[in-house]
């Protein structure tokens, strides 16, 4: 509490202090006036530091009402508790009116006063804290922060630009890892709903006798163990927007329930015979095929055509290399910074080899590969060597690179006739093995050899 500061206006002297002190034992800053002008001035030139004003009702000069437009009129988060004196009602209720928080009647109990004072100062805290989470969380999933400069990330980007203002329920498909959910809640954050709930549930996560309570709610004794009413998630993203992830998942059964709300907008909760109105939201979201699960009867038609009015397919990141760099600077910067390694960065010839791997994993695979490199970098550059052998493997690079197997140009093995075998080989791989910044796989690929045997070599040569 220490640090919060609070304004008392009371022209009388002994009601000013008894406030004051009460206070001020509860480690609040508290600056006291008995002239309202004066007060007014004050609060006016340090407004941006003031949480509360705690000022009396009949005053010479400028009255509580009066004093309590000119605080609205600054337009600083300041709240106001009026003290009036006991039966005065209407002046009470005209505070109320013109934006002031609370009332409290003459004779003053100072246990209540320091009640009343401490729910408005948790609730300024707790309102600070939402909006600076709201405002990390609009950051997050701003439609800026949504990297890609790819042909078919603008065309992406345009699409749910048109689609999010609207109401309409759209599906998103893509393989696993390519950012569903990011575009979901992009559409949400863009949307006139964005100041109402984005909730997320993944329907392949939870069993389906769980899900159908978790989406619908139940009443009390649906069935064993619901022994209260609970409200599903479609009426908490009620005015907001739920995301179904792994829609594909889903079975038949509650698939026609859900066919039901997106139609009607009504549904039932488990157990319940009360038709409830929703106003949500869907994004529904699959890396699954749904036209061939519906062939096959896993997936109900009416609902794959309720559920594609819009359809975005997110591009997976092999088809989109060129937006690979961004990325990678992206999250190096990101991780950089959560991880106290601000300046790191990428040599070209290890870019070329993220560039050149089909990342299965999509994104979500390059995220956790560059905050991996992030923590165990001991140099302010990734190199070749930084990499995992296996992604390098499977890094068509690698065949470009082994074309030259020994370094050229100045760099090459001087061999002195006479030499055993043994040390001239152990010249050429070492040399190699340097060449190549460590690098055991591009080494091993280039001297023709395996990587198993090249492990074998340097563990003979003490290299390892």
């Amino acid at each position: 509490m220490e640090g919060k500061q609070i304004v008392i206006v009371e022209d009388e002297p002994a009601s000013k202090l008894a406030m004051e002190k009460a206070l001020k034992k509860k480690n609040y800053n508290v600056i006291s006036f008995e002239d309202s002008l004066k007060a007014y001035e004050y609060i006016k030139t340090n407004a941006s530091f003031i949480d509360l004003v705690i000022t009396d009702f009949r005053m010479p000069g400028m009255n509580g009402l009066e004093l309590i437009k000119k605080i609205n009129e600054l337009q600083f988060d300041i709240s106001v508790i009026l003290v009036t004196a006991f039966g005065s009602i209407e002046s009470a209720v005209e505070a109320m009116k013109l934006g002031a928080d609370d009332y409290l009647a003459k004779p003053i109990d100072m246990f209540e006063l320091r009640k009343r004072v401490e729910k408005i100062i948790n609730n300024k805290s707790l309102k600070r804290e939402v909006d600076n989470l709201k405002q990390r969380i609009d950051k997050f999933y701003s439609f800026s922060n949504i990297i890609g400069k790819s042909s078919s990330m603008q065309k992406l980007f345009e699409k749910v630009l048109t689609v999010a203002p609207t109401d309409v329920t759209v599906l998103i498909t893509g393989e696993s890892g390519t950012g569903k959910e990011l575009i979901a809640n992009a559409i949400h954050q863009n949307s006139p709903r964005k100041n109402n709930i984005f909730l997320p549930i993944n329907c392949a996560a939870i069993p389906g006798e769980i899900l159908e309570s978790e989406l619908f709610g139940h009443e009390k004794g649906a069935f064993t163990g619901a022994v209260s009413q609970k409200m599903g998630k479609f009426e908490l993203a009620s005015n907001g927007t739920l995301f179904l992830d792994e829609i594909g998942e889903m079975s038949l059964d509650l698939q026609a329930k859900l066919l039901r709300i997106i139609e009607q907008k009504e549904f039932m909760r488990v157990g319940g015979s009360k038709l409830i109105k929703v106003k949500t939201r869907i994004i529904a979201a699959t890396n699954q095929n749904l036209e061939e699960l519906v062939k096959s009867g896993k997936f109900r038609e009416d609902l794959y055509f309720r559920l594609k009015v819009v359809h975005l397919k997110i591009p997976p990141l092999r088809e989109r290399k060129g937006d690979i760099p961004l990325l990678v600077n992206h999250f190096l910067k990101k991780f950089g910074e959560t991880h106290n390694k601000p300046g790191i960065s990428i040599s070209p010839e290890a870019l070329k080899i993220l560039e050149h791997y089909p990342w299965p994993g999509n994104v979500r695979e390059l995220q956790n590969l560059i905050e991996s490199m992030v923590i165990f970098a001991n140099e302010e550059i990734i190199k070749p060597s930084h990499l995992p052998d296996e992604l390098i493997e499977k890094s068509s690079y690698k065949t470009e690179i082994s074309r030259n197997p020994l370094p050229e140009n100045g760099d090459s093995v001087i061999i002195n006739l006479g030499k055993p075998l043994e040390e001239i080989e152990k010249l050429v791989i070492l040399k190699t093995l340097r060449k190549f910044n460590g690098n055991k796989t591009h080494t091993a690929k280039a001297l023709g050899i395996g990587l198993r045997t090249l492990h074998r070599k340097l563990k003979e040569y003490g290299e390892e």
